[in-house]
């Protein structure tokens, strides 16, 4: 019929087909994402005998972890020192010591790594430049079903 408009309204609880999907935040394709990622992280985190790689985990769905008490260190590819000794720390005869309760700095100086040239500071961001972005994605897509 001419000048009759058909219409049609549709009222769609995007809160609930999110959570169907998954995507909701912290939700399973997140944790399928952070997984992924963490996984792709695996040739670029600093090896010295693996307890850091060791310990790279996914929190809360979303987060990636990786403890340890030098974790932090490694990650920023910086050497911080005791600001009074300008030393990051000192031989014993029970191996590497720093003093007790001293907040260290950070110097100018840089962590040199070992075991494979991937491997070094700011790992998830390299992981991710080198194709890794690509594959989360894919990990996300699968994880949908599209």
């Amino acid at each position: 019929m001419a000048g009759t408009i058909y219409g049609c309204t549709l009222s769609l609880d995007t809160r609930k087909l999110m959570k169907r999907l998954g995507i909701e935040e912290r939700g399973r394709v997140q944790r399928v994402v952070s997984e992924e990622i963490l996984h792709l992280c695996d040739p670029y985190v600093p090896l010295s005998e693996g307890h850091l790689r060791d310990t790279g985990h996914v929190e809360n769905n979303s987060e990636i972890v990786w403890n340890g008490p030098y974790a932090h260190y490694l990650f920023e590819g910086i050497v911080y020192e005791d600001p009074e000794l300008h030393c990051a720390g000192f031989k014993t005869e029970n191996g590497w010591r720093s003093r007790k309760n001293v907040q260290k700095v950070p110097s100018d100086r840089m962590l040199h790594y070992n075991n494979g040239s991937r491997r070094g500071a700011h790992w998830v961001d390299r992981a991710l430049q080198n194709g890794g972005r690509k594959k989360a994605e894919d990990a996300a897509r699968r994880a949908v079903g599209s």
